[in-house]
């Protein structure tokens, strides 16, 4: 299913605006599963596995990548996780790493315990170098993170059996604070959530190799992240 474009880029120069639309636009062609956003992020406080409080203001200046998940899900969650992880380690071998800041809400702070989620990230090959697994704080209601997600447009709906019924969206905030992408589902290529990332990272401006002029931005960036990747 083809993702319609539903904002229009406002905050970037003009030509990092430019740049930015022609990545958007070869992303249309090549990734059906991508979604176009521009629009203020819903701001969240929550906490980690070690108490810390996190507010979604503390990662200005990063991109965030960021999903929803609840650990005792038995298939989209660990496949989504392990989705996240191989985005990570693109990011994480290339100049990005200090840059982009991954974030995992759980929508079942019942039972996603601290020692769950402590143990939750290696399971599935998450680094916490910058990956951080996030639950309500004690004194929010039990539903916060699950209105959290409607927010983000994704709804967790809890079964009598307590398993909760949603899909999978992986989400991407530039260091303004505004959502700018959607991935639907589990289908999206990670390279493309990660050249995304990077356009972000750098207001789509990417150096031009000798010899490389004449390419498009995407060509480029595609380039670029190769030599990091070998």
């Amino acid at each position: 299913m083809q993702i319609a474009a539903i904002g229009v880029l406002t905050t970037a120069t003009p030509a990092a605006s430019h740049s930015l639309q022609e990545v958007e636009q070869q992303l249309f062609k090549r990734e059906r599963y991508f979604q176009s956003v521009n629009q203020p992020a819903p701001e969240f406080t929550l906490r980690d596995a070690a108490g810390r409080v996190h507010r979604l203001r503390d990662y200005r200046g990063k991109v965030v990548i960021l999903n929803f998940i609840y650990t005792k899900c038995p298939d989209v969650c660990p496949l989504h996780s392990e989705k996240i992880a191989q985005i990570q380690k693109q990011t994480n071998i290339s100049p990005m790493k200090d840059q982009v800041a991954f974030l995992t809400i759980s929508t079942d702070p019942r039972n996603d315990t601290p020692k769950v989620m402590k143990e939750f990230g290696g399971q599935h090959g998450l680094d916490p170098a910058n990956w951080t697994f996030l639950t309500t704080l004690p004194s929010q209601p039990i539903g916060t993170t699950r209105q959290l997600a409607a927010a983000y447009g994704l709804k967790f709906t809890t079964m009598p059996d307590g398993m909760q019924m949603h899909g999978a969206v992986t989400h991407l905030i530039d260091q303004e604070g505004r959502l700018r992408a959607r991935f639907h589902s589990l289908r999206f290529s990670p390279v493309n959530v990660t050249i995304f990332a990077n356009a972000l990272v750098n207001k789509a401006h990417t150096p031009h190799p000798h010899g490389t002029e004449a390419l498009t931005l995407w060509e480029r960036l595609k380039l670029w992240f190769s030599s990091w990747w070998a």
